[in-house]
C-alpha cells in the first residue's frame, strides 16, 4: 500500500484541513500518525498519491499542512519519505 500523508502542527489544523478537503469531495481518512513520522500533532490525513502535486502547491497557501509524506506499508514493514 502506498499513500500520501499530510501531517500538521496542531489538531485544529488537522480538523480545518479535513473539513476543507471533504467539502471539495476529496477522498481522505484521518488516522493516528504512523510511528515512522515524528513531526506531527498525533493525527494525519491519508489520501491517494495522485493528490501529491496539488497538496504540495496548497501547503502554506490555503491549507495549514506542516509536512507531506509518501507512506509505504508492505510485508517488509512501513516507511515514510518526506516529499513536501
Amino acid at each position: 500500500m502506498e499513500a500520501l500523508l499530510l501531517t500538521f502542527r496542531s489538531v485544529n489544523h488537522t480538523m480545518l484541513t479535513e473539513k476543507t478537503l471533504k467539502e471539495e469531495d476529496k477522498k481522505i481518512k484521518v488516522i493516528p500518525t504512523p510511528r515512522q513520522i515524528s513531526q506531527s500533532c498525533g493525527l494525519a490525513i491519508m489520501m491517494d498519491m495522485s493528490e501529491q502535486e496539488e497538496m504540495i502547491q496548497r501547503k502554506d497557501q490555503d491549507l495549514p499542512i506542516a509536512y507531506i509524506w509518501k507512506y509505504k506499508r508492505g510485508e517488509e514493514g512501513a516507511s515514510a519519505e518526506q516529499v513536501g
